[in-house]
């Protein structure tokens, strides 16, 4: 019985910091990778329901934590990251590609003939 005392404590506190931190970690889903904007640092972490301002000419890549993906935001824009939508075409969109991107040529290796 003295055993069973003894663990109690360290798994109420266990217990107690994950109600705590849990809430504290789903508060920052965002984080600023890159920005040409002066009031948003790279290195800023962000709610998920953030408003934000991107300013006309300036742009921001932000990393959103809950899926792993990178979104690019283009100003001028104020709203959410979730709520930002690309004015791309549909060929853009699906190749990866923008209006004035210039994607590097690449190639692949065959595989090597039989010895």
């Amino acid at each position: 019985m003295n055993q069973v005392t003894r663990l109690r404590a360290p798994v109420l506190l266990g217990i107690a910091l994950a109600v705590f931190l849990v809430p504290a970690a789903a508060l920052a889903e965002i984080e600023v990778l890159e920005s040409s904007a002066p009031e948003i640092t790279a290195g800023t972490k962000l709610a998920d329901e953030a408003r934000i301002k991107v300013p006309d000419g300036a742009s921001i890549r932000v990393l959103i934590l809950s899926s792993g993906s990178t979104k690019t935001l283009k100003g001028p824009y104020e709203g959410t990251v979730a709520a930002y939508k690309d004015d791309r075409s549909w060929w853009e969109r699906i190749t990866g590609r923008d209006k004035d991107s210039d994607a590097p040529i690449g190639a692949t290796r065959g595989m090597r003939p039989p010895q």
